[in-house]
C-alpha cells in the first residue's frame, strides 16, 4: 500500500523522485503544480518570524503597486483576478489573487526552484495570502504554485534514501 502524502513537500518530493529527469547534478522536473491550503500548519521547520519580516519587507518594496492591488481586492467586485509581477530571490515571480465570493485564493509562478527552498516558499505565499485576506475581508483558501522547473542534487536524494550512491571502480 502506498503512503499517503498529506502535505505539498512530500507531493513534490515524491513526484520529482519517481518523474523528474536526471543530469550531471541531480535531477530536475519542468511544468509542476502544486497545492496547499493557506490555513494548514505542514509542521515545515522554517522561522515564522523570518517569513513575516519578508513579507513585510516585500509590501514595502514596491509599496505603490502593493497598496494598489490591497485597494483593488477589497473595493473592487466586479474584478475577479488581481495579477501582480515582484523580484524574490533573484527570480521573477508572478502572483495572481483570486477572488471567489467571500475567498481569496493564490496562484504563484516561479520560474526556478531548488527542492530544498520550497517549505519556506509555501509558509511565504501562506503568509502572503493571510495578509491580502485579512486586508481584503476575505477568507484565505489555496496556494497553487506553478513551477517552471524544479531540481534536487544528487546528495540530497541520497540523504533521503531516493539514491543509492555507487562506487564505480576501474
Amino acid at each position: 500500500m502506498a503512503q499517503k502524502i498529506t502535505d505539498p513537500l512530500s507531493f513534490l518530493t515524491n513526484l520529482l523522485t519517481n518523474k523528474g529527469k536526471s543530469d550531471l547534478y541531480g535531477i530536475y522536473l519542468t511544468g509542476v503544480n502544486v497545492l496547499a491550503d493557506c490555513e494548514t500548519d505542514y509542521g515545515y521547520e522554517v522561522s515564522h518570524s523570518k517569513v513575516e519580516t519578508d513579507v513585510e519587507n516585500l509590501l514595502r518594496q514596491d509599496e505603490d503597486d502593493w497598496n494598489r492591488l490591497l485597494v483593488q481586492v477589497r473595493r473592487d467586485r466586479d474584478q475577479i483576478v488581481f495579477p501582480i509581477v515582484f523580484i524574490r530571490n533573484l527570480e521573477p515571480v508572478t502572483a495572481y489573487f483570486i477572488v471567489e465570493g467571500n475567498e481569496i485564493s493564490l496562484s504563484v509562478s516561479i520560474p526556478t526552484l531548488v527542492l530544498t527552498e520550497f517549505v519556506t516558499e509555501v509558509t511565504f505565499f501562506q503568509h502572503l495570502l493571510r495578509t491580502v485576506a485579512l486586508f481584503a475581508g476575505k477568507n484565505s483558501s489555496t496556494v497553487r504554485f506553478t513551477l517552471g522547473a524544479v531540481s534536487m542534487q544528487w546528495d540530497e536524494l541520497v540523504e533521503r534514501g531516493c539514491a543509492r550512491e555507487v562506487d564505480i571502480g576501474f
